[in-house]
């Protein structure tokens, strides 16, 4: 499930273009509704955007929350059983990740099953005024983003990642990509989008295991962003941390070129880590050195996400904000 909360850039904040207002479609909250969700009451605002089972609307909460009285209501409309596993992940994961700078907060939750089949859940989270990170791309682009740009946004979500890697077990996101990535009101960048977090899966040893885990794969990964790993699950690797590492790599180059690596050639060129540099926009050879390392055809080759948060630092001369931990 993708989260795409689109209220336009600040044009002073960012010198980019304004992003239009958003096309509200039938079936929507008005402005005024009350709703409760948990232990909050809000009032909707306004709508924001849809994506999927989801509209997303702006809402006043009765009580501040951190000091702020708006905020976030995804309302998913969840067809069975199986999807609303995938929402109780989400919740699961932003309950256990709640607190870090770098990870989109979240407030509360309600999930309830309709007459009509099928259940509703709502879901309550921290307003990103700078709204998404593809929305404010697309109004650069014909003033691309710089490098310190770049370096700044892979920087924050380098560090929300490894908030998810540092956890015991291990917590993968497993759907890393430009279009899961909010901006705060003071420049942060923030990772969303938990519903397909996952533990580190093991190599399936059987063909059964092998379908299973590559169904899997299928539902939760984007095919762009899938390691060789994930693309071919006879291999018989596991799908772990160095697979989200694999999703950084091509999510960093597209911040660069506005595309990915592996976008015209397909899935024979993920497998073999083959891709070239386009000659424009120009960057510097560190970071497309950086690029590289994370999409190394062998797992046990990329860097872990430390390695990959102390190089993206010292790269912008900023102290490295979490310990090595392996």
């Amino acid at each position: 499930m993708t989260s795409s909360f689109t209220k336009p850039v600040h044009p002073q904040q960012y010198h980019a273009a304004p992003i239009p207002a958003p096309v509200i479609p039938a079936g929507t909250f008005l402005p005024g509704t009350v709703i409760t969700v948990g232990a909050h009451k809000v009032t909707i605002e306004r709508y924001l955007s849809e994506g999927g089972f989801a509209h997303v609307y702006l809402v006043k909460l009765a009580r501040p929350v951190n000091g702020l009285d708006v905020a976030v209501l995804k309302r998913v409309a969840v067809p069975d059983k199986e999807a609303l596993a995938s929402m109780r992940t989400e919740v699961e994961t932003m309950k256990r990740l709640k607190g870090h700078r770098h990870i989109v907060t979240y407030i509360d939750s309600h999930a309830s099953h309709l007459k009509t089949g099928g259940y509703e859940v709502f879901l309550l989270m921290e307003y990103c005024s700078g709204g998404g990170l593809i929305d404010f791309m697309n109004t650069r682009l014909k003033n691309r983003l710089t490098e310190p740009e770049v370096l700044h946004i892979f920087s924050d979500v380098a560090e929300g990642v490894a908030c998810m890697h540092y956890l015991q077990p291990p917590l993968l996101h497993r759907d890393l990509k430009v279009e899961n990535v909010l901006i705060a009101s003071n420049k942060r960048f923030l990772l969303c989008d938990f519903g397909s977090a996952a533990p580190v899966q093991p190599a399936g040893q059987t063909p059964q295991e092998c379908r299973a885990i590559n169904d899997d794969v299928q539902r939760h990964t984007t095919l762009q962003y899938r390691s060789p790993e994930m693309v071919d699950v006879y291999r018989k690797l596991p799908i772990d941390e160095k697979s989200d590492i694999w999703a950084l790599g091509v999510l960093l180059y597209k911040l660069c070129y506005y595309t990915t690596p592996f976008e015209e050639q397909g899935t024979l060129a993920i497998l073999n880590a083959t891709f070239r540099f386009p000659p424009y926009p120009l960057f510097s050879d560190r970071l497309k050195n950086l690029i590289s390392s994370m999409l190394r055809e062998q797992p046990s080759q990329r860097p872990n996400i430390y390695q990959v948060v102390r190089e993206v630092c010292d790269m912008r001369g900023k102290q490295v904000p979490i310990k090595d931990v392996k």
